[in-house]
């Protein structure tokens, strides 16, 4: 009995050793899960784990963590982001940082808040400031200054290619060892492989699009091919997606053509464009400061002479000297002055005819663009407008066979009629008269052929009605158009007679011997002697009321 109670406390012991055992697991586990921070952890301590977290051993039970894939959502302020920053030697910096610390990168160039929102909202900007540029063309985006380039997500491939061709340009220009003068400014360089790379993605784009449009628009107008019907909805199918797509690429092209035409407008924005040179306007200038020292140096000479003068010749001798000095220093002083202000205008003016030939280039090639864009939208628009009266052909032959059908059923209806009458069970005493049968067949089928051939001769005599209205509508535009040289030619003849017949005969030689090749069908010289008719009328009436009020007047 003793061993067995000491069995029993055995296990329970062990029982509840196994039970606290598991509880301290369940607490670990369910705090590391309920305490996990919304941000990483490497990403708030700048890549470094905590010492207390180092201080973890290894051996406790790790649990895989549990990732959500988040939906794509606007670049969040505090978000870090890649970046990569190029300058005008070619050396690159790689780093991440958010959107918000970039302020800290330009020392007194900070960027300030309505930069940073630019930088985030989804319309192209290409915005001046002082000191740098802001630049947002959907995948390229950051910050243009006059010695660096800083682009935002660098693990784009946008990017990267980008910062691929700046590298190799900037390599070039040094194999080719120009002067610095001969160079163009770094901004220039750099806007220049943006733009293109822009370009040449939209123009890319509109060539693979026009390949998709054209074939088909070829599947939708071949009637020839094997299951055209099959082949027409496919074809139908694709034409909205790729009609959107255009829409969409247009949209692209259209915002960066308006971009670049504000920025033309503005000689206030081209200037601030020009980096390098208000970077030099900024910074010290060598030439004058040596120009400078090069003026007191003068002076002291002059002083000098003067002085030593002034001990031979006396006083007065001392004061002309002084003068004179005096007056050769500010005048040479102002001349510098000139001078320097006539390079540094003829130094802005050609920095702003570059950056404004780039940029006009440009706008005129997304012009192109837009204007090709357009064209294939307009292609598939009036294709779609054939196709639309093609169906409306269609449906006009299928309502003229039904009206050939219902004209037939109709006589066939009246003769059996006719049958119907002779086939009832009645006793008319007609049965047994000799030859009547045939007779009563004969004018049977006789009433269908007539009332068929009623119906198709007014049939045809509508449509021929309606053919000469579209034919008159047709003359009355030639003779409008012709209109100015047949006043012309009977401003200097005589009158022409009242008589339509004679009125047309005499139209008719007019026109002939003149040799303009116009109004040469009847219709249209009917149409002429009607209008001249009516013009003759208008002009009697007025001559008889004039006469009338002059009667009148006598009175």
């Amino acid at each position: 009995m003793q061993r067995q109670s000491a069995l029993l406390a055995l296990i329970l012991a062990a029982c509840a050793g196994v039970a606290g055992g598991f509880s301290s697991l369940t607490r670990f586990s369910v705090g590391g899960a309920s305490i996990a921070p919304r941000v990483p952890l490497h990403s708030r301590t700048g890549g470094r784990l905590p010492a207390a977290a180092a201080q973890i051993p290894s051996s406790l039970p790790r649990r895989s963590p549990i990732t959500v894939q988040a939906p794509a959502m606007p670049t969040l302020p505090n978000q870090p982001l890649p970046m990569v920053e190029i300058c005008a030697n070619g050396q690159v910096m790689r780093y991440s940082s958010t959107l918000t610390s970039i302020r800290w990168m330009f020392g007194a160039n900070k960027l300030a808040a309505r930069d940073v929102r630019l930088l985030r909202s989804s319309a192209p900007v290409l915005a001046p400031r002082e000191g740098y540029m802001l630049f947002d063309f959907g995948e390229l985006r950051g910050i243009l200054q006059a010695d660096r380039l800083t682009l935002i997500g660098a693990d784009r491939p946008a990017v990267a290619a980008l910062g691929e061709e700046i590298q190799r340009r900037l390599e070039q220009d040094k194999l080719e060892g120009g002067a610095a003068e001969e160079q163009q400014p770094f901004e220039v360089r750099a806007l220049e492989c943006m733009l293109e790379q822009v370009y040449t993605v939209v123009e890319e784009t509109l060539q693979r699009l026009s390949v998709l449009v054209s074939s088909t628009l070829a599947e939708l107008t071949n009637p020839s091919s094997f299951d055209s019907e099959g082949r027409r909805e496919a074809a139908l199918g694709r034409l909205l997606p790729l009609r959107i797509s255009l829409s969409s690429l247009e949209t692209r092209a259209r915002r960066v053509s308006v971009l670049l035409d504000e920025l033309l407008d503005s000689e206030e924005d081209i200037s601030d464009m020009c980096l390098t040179h208000l970077q030099r306007l900024d910074a010290p200038s060598t030439a004058l400061s040596f120009l400078g020292e090069e003026a007191v140096a003068e002076g002291e000479r002059l002083r000098g002479r003067a002085g030593a003068e002034g001990a031979l010749l006396g006083a007065e001798a001392e004061e002309t000297a002084e003068e004179e000095v005096a007056h050769m220093s500010a005048a040479e002083a102002e001349a510098r002055e000139v001078a320097a202000a006539e390079a540094e205008a003829e130094e802005a003016e050609a920095a702003q005819e570059q950056m404004e030939e780039l940029l006009d280039v440009y706008d005129a090639r997304f012009n192109s663009l837009c204007d090709q864009i357009e064209q294939l939208g307009s292609t598939i628009e009036n294709t779609q407008d054939v196709l639309e009266l093609t169906l409306d052909n269609e449906r006009n032959r299928i309502a003229r066979l039904e009206l050939l059908l219902s004209m037939a059923g109709l006589s066939v209806g009246s003769c059996s009629a006719v049958s119907g009458f002779f086939g009832m069970n009645l006793l008319s005493g007609v049965e047994n008269m000799a030859g009547l049968f045939v007779f009563v067949t004969g004018t049977s089928i006789l009433l269908t052929g007539s009332l068929f051939v009623t119906c198709w001769r007014q049939f045809r005599s509508i449509s021929r009605r309606q053919r000469d209205r579209l034919m008159d509508v047709d003359a009355l535009k030639n003779v409008l158009a012709n209109l100015d040289i047949v006043a012309l030619l009977l401003r200097n003849r005589p009158p022409l007679p009242r008589g339509r017949k004679a009125m047309q005969v005499e139209l008719r030689e007019l026109l002939e011997s003149s040799g303009i090749p116009i109004l040469k069908t009847k219709r249209e010289l009917s149409v002429l002697c009607s209008l001249l008719m009516q013009q003759q009328q208008v002009q009697e009436q007025m001559q008889g009321n004039q006469q009338g009020l002059q009667v009148l007047g006598a009175m």
